[in-house]
């Protein structure tokens, strides 16, 4: 498979708001968003993936391109907020060692979150 990742950034005042997207040829088969929550923190948001491209391991990828990202700007933490109606997707996160947490001061929760997620990176 050959798949790519590209970034693009844009600014949602106040802070930045990082976007990956994941290549299949030149369709775009996936996708997430990172943004900055505090100095240590990041919220990993929105990650989506065509349903015709799920078995390619294209989630992982855009995963491990977040927490690499996270890592270059010496995060501790990587939050997600999700619903309980994604159990592949929790299965998938708690492989990368993600653990239920209540949410910290500087994530905005929103109304349909059922579950917040954190990742410890230092």
């Amino acid at each position: 498979m050959n798949l790519r990742c590209h970034i693009l950034i844009k600014l949602i005042q106040p802070k930045a708001v990082l976007f990956f997207f994941a290549l299949l040829g030149s369709n775009v088969v996936g996708c997430v968003a990172l943004k900055r929550l505090d100095e240590d923190s990041f919220e990993f948001c929105k990650l989506f993936v065509d349903k015709k491209a799920r078995q390619g391991s294209i989630a992982t990828k855009l995963i491990q391109r977040c927490i690499c990202r996270c890592t270059e700007n010496s995060a501790k933490h990587l939050w997600l907020q999700t619903t309980n109606r994604t159990q592949e997707a929790h299965k998938l996160y708690y492989k990368f060692g993600f653990a239920d947490k209540k949410p910290p001061n500087s994530m905005s929760v929103l109304s349909r979150t059922e579950k917040i997620m954190l990742l410890q990176l230092q």
